[in-house]
């Protein structure tokens, strides 16, 4: 059974609590039903409570949903974790892009689409691409644990592995089939995001990270026929949490309104 969303609950308990407190209180300055008007039957009284329940109801979910778009601060580990709106191109330090499993450069909407993170970086972002290359190609040699193996001449590194160029952090995210689709299964998700973490805090450097909404990409999430955005902040933090890192300056998750719009973020709020 579909849980019901936070923001719909949230609105009936206020509208309950409403009317059980005028309830009390007009019990307490002694008014009751027959006092107020003995016109008026107990069913259109009836009527009318469960009108004003309904109002008060719809009232209070448009203001809960009024407030969705605030940035939403709260700890992790004893450091700040803030989610909200933005481009992620703007923030200051890191800035994570999640990437294929081969680290792919070439932006042809075939291989990487130019409306994605990673194509917005090697379009705009990036001013030697031979020097990126080299970058990806050194990588096979660095401290991390996650090696790469070379798979019909390409070297395959495993998803949750963070390359580092410039202020970049660079996320193996997702495989690729052989129709350049990219996908990742939802069982792969969880130890892909354990494994980041771990990457993160190889390299951060005590330096300012921002993290997408991993996940919300175009990228296909097998076994999961409809994206659950609220899910994947949930196993962000969740992730985040299990691993014990302690960033000096805390983490910002950058997420589109769009994105917003269908995270639950009443619920994100009851958990964190």
């Amino acid at each position: 059974m579909k849980k019901i969303p936070s923001a719909i609950r949230h609105s009936i308990q206020y509208a309950f609590s409403v009317i059980a407190g005028a309830s009390t209180v007009a019990g307490i300055w002694g008014y009751t039903i027959r006092d107020i008007s003995e016109k008026i039957s107990w069913w259109q009284w009836l009527l009318i409570v469960v009108g004003a329940f309904i109002l008060l109801s719809i009232g209070f979910y448009f203001c809960i949903r009024a407030f969705r778009h605030r940035s939403f601060s709260t700890k992790v580990n004893g450091k700040i974790v803030v989610i909200k709106t933005g481009d992620l191109f703007e923030s200051e330090g890191w800035k994570l892009i999640p990437c294929n499993e081969r680290f792919d450069t070439q932006v042809d909407d075939v291989i990487i689409a130019h409306n994605t993170l990673n194509g917005q970086m090697i379009d705009h972002h990036i001013s030697n691409l031979e020097d990126l290359k080299a970058r990806i190609s050194f990588a096979s040699n660095d401290t991390s644990p996650l090696k790469g193996k070379k798979i019909n001449g390409r070297i395959i590194y495993p998803l949750g592995r963070v390359i580092p160029y410039d202020d970049f952090l660079m996320l193996a995210f997702s495989h690729f089939d052989e129709q350049n689709q990219a996908y990742i299964g939802i069982g792969e998700y969880e130890q892909l995001l354990i494994r980041m973490w771990a990457e993160i805090r190889r390299v951060y450097a005590a330096k300012p990270i921002t993290i997408p909404l991993i996940g919300a990409g175009i990228t296909n999430v097998d076994g999961m026929p409809e994206k659950d955005y609220t899910e994947f902040l949930k196993c962000m933090l969740c992730t985040l949490r299990s691993s014990k890192f302690q960033p000096d300056k805390g983490i910002t998750i950058v997420v589109t309104a769009e994105a917003m719009d269908r995270i639950d973020m009443n619920a994100i709020r009851e958990e964190f």
